[in-house]
């Protein structure tokens, strides 16, 4: 069939970056690094500097995972305070560097059946985590393999790394999701297997590296907008490798795909190494009047889980007795539902959103707002993301 692209433009008011972005600011539930965990300026130097000294990485993948370790190079060699080490079948012992162990003993490109398809591959796996014991965190990354596997045999990818986390409970797996490079019925069949993968990590709390989806989202620099790709498929549009990224640089891409994948490993790097564990909205009770406390809202927190498909829970802490008003917008703007508009008590509040909008209709998957409302025109806006 004819491949068609559509180019969806975020609004450029709801796109600022003062809207957090969806990885989750506390590290409890899912850990998900995506598109909107590639802004290096927001990760205090600290926590880099903590990755550097803490965390040790196993990485296994065929050519198409080359992309995050070009990108961390690109990265380091732009700022050498992201300096990176990556010792090829071996781990480095520099200092003062985020230290990779590439590839599994012997071998650097590693198809399924040698990390995680098969015992032979398990045991390399375990090898390289038996002789390496600072290793705390391992990832292999997928070629174009999900265009083809069916459910069962994606299940069998998501076992054998809960067979490893039970086995090794000090080493962190992360999940990763296909390419989107691929159109047409492989496309579409990726999608799928992708979004099985995405609700496996979002219902058991697992981290998960989406690289589809920073596949298919660019942040255009003359408007200021994240730009999303897709292409139709027997009425379904589905999530494509944005136009920017087509190209032959290194490992099937552009340096800029490269570079905003290594940006996201830095994100999701500093969250396993501790970045935000205190950023709980318990805190905030110890603000002072000088704070936004003062307004009668103080805080509205991230929503649980988020991505969601069912419902989503969004709690929020009220200083005294005040009127507000919680609602979900669209990425332009349109008002989706009010959950609530009224007096509310001091204390913890929560909201239930399940992805209907204001004539009871199921919405489209994608990115909402969600934004709370209160006396002398005081507002807190968050996003999140909605998959059917």
């Amino acid at each position: 069939m004819k491949r068609k692209t559509a180019i969806l433009w975020i609004a450029a008011v709801l796109a600022m970056s003062t809207v957090p972005t969806i990885c989750s600011s506390d590290n409890s539930g899912p850990l998900i690094a995506d598109h909107t965990c590639t802004d290096l300026s927001l990760i205090p130097m600290e926590w880099i500097d903590s990755v550097q000294a803490n965390r040790r990485l196993h990485y296994a993948h065929t050519s198409h995972g080359g992309q995050l370790t070009t990108g961390l190079s690109r990265i380091r060699n732009s700022d050498a305070a992201y300096d990176i080490a990556k010792g090829n079948t071996y781990l480095p012992g520099d200092a003062d560097a985020f230290c990779i162990f590439d590839g599994q003993e012997g071998d650097t490109y590693i198809t399924p059946d040698e990390y995680w398809g098969t015992a032979t591959g398990m045991n390399m796996t375990r090898n390289v985590l038996n002789h390496n014991p600072t290793i705390n965190t391992s990832m292999w990354s997928w070629c174009c393999q999900l265009n083809g596997y069916s459910e069962t045999e994606t299940q069998a990818y998501l076992d054998s790394l809960t067979v490893l986390e039970t086995e090794y409970p000090k080493v962190t797996f992360i999940y990763m999701t296909c390419n989107a490079q691929g159109t047409g019925a492989g496309g579409y069949n990726r999608y799928l297997r992708n979004e099985q993968i995405r609700r496996y990590c979002i219902d058991r709390d697992k981290v998960l590296f989406d690289f589809a989806d920073l596949d298919s989202w660019w942040f255009n620099p003359t408007s200021e907008n994240w730009e999303h790709a897709t292409y139709q498929y027997n009425g379904h549009s589905v999530p494509v490798e944005h136009p920017q990224f087509h190209g032959s640089q290194a490992a099937h891409t552009t340096y800029g795909s490269c570079e905003q994948k290594g940006k996201a490993v830095w994100w999701m790097m500093a969250k396993l190494a501790g970045w935000g564990d205190n950023a709980t909205g318990i805190e905030e009770l110890n603000r002072t009047e000088d704070d936004h406390t003062a307004t009668g809202i103080f805080s509205l927190e991230q929503n649980r889980p988020n991505p969601f498909n069912l419902s989503t829970s969004i709690r929020y802490l009220s200083q005294r007795r005040c009127s507000v008003k919680l609602t979900i917008y669209s990425l332009e703007g349109q008002l989706i539902k009010t959950l609530y508009s009224g007096e509310k008590q001091p204390g913890v509040h929560t909201a239930v959103w399940n992805g209907v909008n204001k004539q009871g209709e199921v919405v489209a998957s994608g990115v909402y707002f969600y934004q709370l409302q209160g006396p002398n025109g005081i507002e807190e806006t968050k996003k999140m993301l909605f998959l059917k």
